[in-house]
C-alpha cells in the first residue's frame, strides 16, 4: 500500500487521505448539481446553503465523535499541547453523518422547506464522498480489517487471510476500506433509482440509513480495531447502526404522510408548456338566395 503520503518531494507531501476525500467531495458535489432536476429545491440557494452548513457542522461531528470513542488520546494530546493533532487526525464516519444531518435540518428550517427534501437527494451524493474517503483509509492504513488467524462475527469464525492486503507496515489484512467503498457505490446506485420512482418524502433517506446501517453492523465484525470501543456485546459504531436502523425504518413507515413536491424538472416543464389557443369562431357565409 502506499501510505501516509500520495506522493512526496523533499519534506512536501501530498496526503492520501487529503486527496480522497477532496475528490469524493468534488464527485459528490457534480452529482447533486446531476440530480438537481429530481427535486423542487434551488440549485444556487437551497443546495448551496446546505452543503454548508452539512459540511461545517460534519466536520465537527466526525472529531467530537472521535475524541469521545478514544478518550486517552483525547486527553494525551491535551496534556502535551498537541491542539494541532488533535484538530487533523482521527475522525468517525458517524460523527460526520449525524453532524451532517443536523447541518442539513438547520438549514432546512432557514429556508423553511422539508428536511427529507434535502436528505433524499443528498442520500446518494453522500455515498459517493463516503466510498472516497474509505478509499483514502485504504490508502493510509487506518480502519483496516482483520488479520489471518482473528476471530470475525463474534468469535464464530476464524479469517483465514483470504484476499488479504500488505499495509505499508508489512501486516496484512482483510481490506474492509475498499469492500465498503465498492458497496457504498452500489449504494449510490440503488439510491438514486429510488429517488427516481419515489412518490414520498423520506423514501431516499429511510432506505439510506436501513441498507447502510444492516452493512455497517455487520462489517465492523471484520475490522480489527476494537480499540475504538467496545460496549457490552457491540462496538460503538454497531450500537449507533443499531439507533439508526430504527430510525430509518420509521422514516419508511412514516413516509405515506409525507407526498413528494412536484419535481424540478416536471413543474419546469409544465411551467414552460403553451396552453392549446382556443380555435377562433368561424364566419358563416350567407347564404345565396
Amino acid at each position: 500500500m502506499i501510505g501516509t503520503y500520495l506522493f512526496q518531494i523533499g519534506n512536501f507531501g501530498v496526503p492520501a487521505m487529503g486527496v480522497c476525500i477532496l475528490v469524493g467531495a468534488i464527485l459528490a458535489v457534480f452529482l447533486s448539481w446531476l440530480l438537481r432536476k429530481q427535486s423542487s429545491l434551488d440549485w444556487n440557494g437551497d443546495f448551496v446553503d446546505s452543503i454548508v452548513w452539512g459540511v461545517l457542522l460534519g466536520f465537527v461531528g466526525m472529531k467530537i465523535l472521535y475524541w469521545i470513542v478514544t478518550p486517552n488520546e483525547f486527553l494525551d494530546a491535551i496534556r502535551h499541547g498537541r491542539i494541532l493533532e488533535l484538530l487533523t487526525t482521527g475522525m468517525v464516519f458517524y460523527g460526520g453523518l449525524l453532524g451532517g444531518i443536523l447541518g442539513i435540518f438547520i438549514c432546512s428550517r432557514k429556508k423553511k422547506r422539508s428536511f427529507f427534501e434535502f436528505t433524499d437527494l443528498f442520500a446518494p451524493c453522500f455515498c459517493v464522498a463516503h466510498a472516497f474517503g474509505r478509499i483514502g483509509c485504504l490508502l493510509v492504513g487506518c480502519c483496516a480489517g482483520v488479520q489471518p488467524g482473528e476471530t470475525v462475527l463474534f468469535g464464530a469464525a476464524t479469517y483465514d487471510g483470504t484476499c488479504a492486503l500488505t499495509y505499508a507496515n508489512g501486516t496484512k489484512h482483510l481490506p474492509v476500506p475498499l469492500m465498503e467503498a465498492i458497496f457504498l457505490l452500489v449504494l449510490c446506485g440503488v439510491l438514486i433509482l429510488i429517488l427516481m420512482r419515489a412518490k414520498k418524502l423520506g423514501t431516499v433517506t429511510g432506505w439510506y440509513l436501513v441498507l447502510y446501517a444492516i452493512w455497517r453492523f455487520v462489517i465492523e465484525s471484520f475490522r480489527g480495531d476494537a480499540e475504538r470501543g467496545i460496549y457490552g456485546l457491540f462496538s460503538t459504531s454497531q450500537w449507533i447502526s443499531f439507533a439508526i436502523l430504527v430510525a430509518g425504518i420509521v422514516i419508511l413507515v412514516t413516509a405515506k404522510k409525507r407526498p413528494r413536491p412536484t419535481p424540478w424538472k416536471d413543474f419546469h416543464e409544465e411551467d414552460l408548456s403553451v396552453p392549446e389557443a382556443d380555435e377562433a369562431p368561424s364566419e358563416e357565409k350567407p347564404e345565396e338566395e
